[in-house]
């Protein structure tokens, strides 16, 4: 894989989620999608993630960590909770936006990176020997499939 496929790719899974968004109404966005998240939950999280790794990509090619990723705070369960929390009185339309601005923010913030940068799996000590395409796939067209299926029904 080089840059041009894995944004090809990212694009692609973000049109397919963003297609099946489309088709559910506000108000079915408010209705429970996985345990006790709304379907608009879902997307504030995905929307999130997206930031993630705006975050993750602007911090290390500052040549800083992003974070302290050991501390608990920062685990992958704290900081679920902690983005549903926030954005748990949000609107539907307020997360249907934050979605798709998200992933333009990501695409922004991958149109420097070389592909070394993306692709090595000893560039970004802090990544523990993944590549930071990986981290970026988790964050986003990888994640659309761990989601799509609790989000589809909302469209019936």
């Amino acid at each position: 894989m080089d840059k041009p496929e894995l944004i090809r790719t990212m694009r692609e899974a973000h049109e397919r989620m963003a297609e099946a968004i489309r088709h559910i109404p506000d108000g079915r966005l408010l209705e429970p999608a996985m345990n006790d998240w709304t379907g608009k939950d879902l997307l504030a999280h995905m929307a999130w993630w997206h930031d993630h790794s705006v975050l993750v990509i602007e911090g290390l090619r500052a040549g800083r960590q992003p974070y302290e990723e050991t501390d608990p705070v920062n685990s992958t369960d704290a900081l679920n909770e902690r983005t549903h929390r926030e954005h748990a009185d949000d609107p539907p339309e307020l997360t249907r936006r934050a979605f798709t601005e998200s992933f333009t923010r990501l695409l922004a913030a991958l149109e420097p990176l070389t592909d070394e940068e993306l692709f090595a799996d000893d560039r970004w000590p802090w990544l523990g020997g993944e590549a930071l395409a990986e981290m970026i796939q988790w964050d986003s067209s990888r994640h659309y499939d761990a989601h799509r299926d609790y989000l589809e029904p909302l469209s019936r």
